[in-house]
């Protein structure tokens, strides 16, 4: 865990990195990360000291998990909306994590980096314009529908970020991994490793976890499905598969959210507000 520096509330510092991604700042009004987000940032490999890109990364859930499972990693978000940005960056100081996590305002189809990255991250809009139910507010519209960017830009973002062999991790829907195949297709990332994640072990996928490399060989690794609860009404809980692959999860069950005095919303994760 990083080291909280002389000068600082340690213990508020360790309690809201105890209690995340509870107490997270969101904006006013914008869109609400959910499990999924969660989900990315335990399935995402990175490798000590790596640098690395979080494309769309909203108030910065992703990107600031990735860090509290290893500290010594080095990240930007991106993202196209200021007030995203002023959460994730407000969410960065709160975790102490500011000075490994600097996320920028920026467009993915325009915004490149300084320099090449090990890896990117991104949970980008999962559906085209005119499908699904209309989200009130500018923000949350565009996090839910490819109005400003359908995958194929953040897939081509990503490759121009990463470096060869690099890889990229993200979350979408199952019913649209034939856009996601022609897509990385196109920006030259080859499909690595998938994992389809379910409500319960009965029901029907309800996202696709997938890694793509940079020049990658072909070869696809399907790893085994995961279940996120099981029991019914009052008795459903998460599985502990489920647990053991996301400790994230567990803070949803029953931990104090963590108050700090200031103007944007604080949130637990949705479990569906991206779906």
């Amino acid at each position: 865990m990083n080291e909280v520096r002389p000068g600082t509330d340690a213990r508020a510092v360790l309690d809201r990195r105890a209690a995340f991604p509870r107490g997270m700042v969101q904006p006013e009004g914008g869109y609400r990360f959910s499990l999924d987000s969660l989900l990315l940032a335990c399935f995402a490999r990175t490798g000590r000291g790596q640098a690395g890109v979080d494309l769309g990364c909203g108030c910065g859930v992703v990107g600031l998990a990735l860090l509290l499972r290893q500290p010594d990693l080095r990240l930007t978000g991106v993202d196209i909306d200021l007030a995203s940005v002023e959460a994730a960056e407000a969410n960065a100081v709160a975790l102490h994590l500011g000075d490994r996590y600097a996320p920028v305002c920026g467009d993915v189809a325009l915004w490149r980096p300084d320099r090449v990255a090990d890896f990117v991250v991104a949970n980008p809009p999962y559906r085209p314009l005119g499908c699904g139910r209309v989200s009130q507010g500018q923000g949350r519209a565009a996090a839910r529908f490819e109005s400003r960017g359908d995958f194929a830009r953040f897939a081509k973002c990503a490759a121009v970020a990463l470096k060869t062999r690099g890889r990229f991790s993200f979350v979408h829907l199952p019913e649209r991994l034939p856009d996601l195949m022609e897509g990385l297709a196109a920006a030259g990332l080859a499909p690595k490793r998938m994992r389809l994640v379910h409500g319960r072990a009965d029901r029907e996928a309800r996202m696709v976890l997938m890694e793509a490399v940079k020049e990658g060989r072909p070869g696809l690794h399907v790893e085994p499905p995961l279940a996120l609860h099981s029991g019914a009404g009052n008795a459903t809980r998460l599985t502990d598969e489920a647990i053991a692959f996301c400790p994230f999860l567990s803070s949803r069950r029953g931990t104090r959210a963590i108050e700090r005095p200031d103007r944007a919303n604080r949130h637990a994760p949705k479990e569906d507000s991206h779906v």
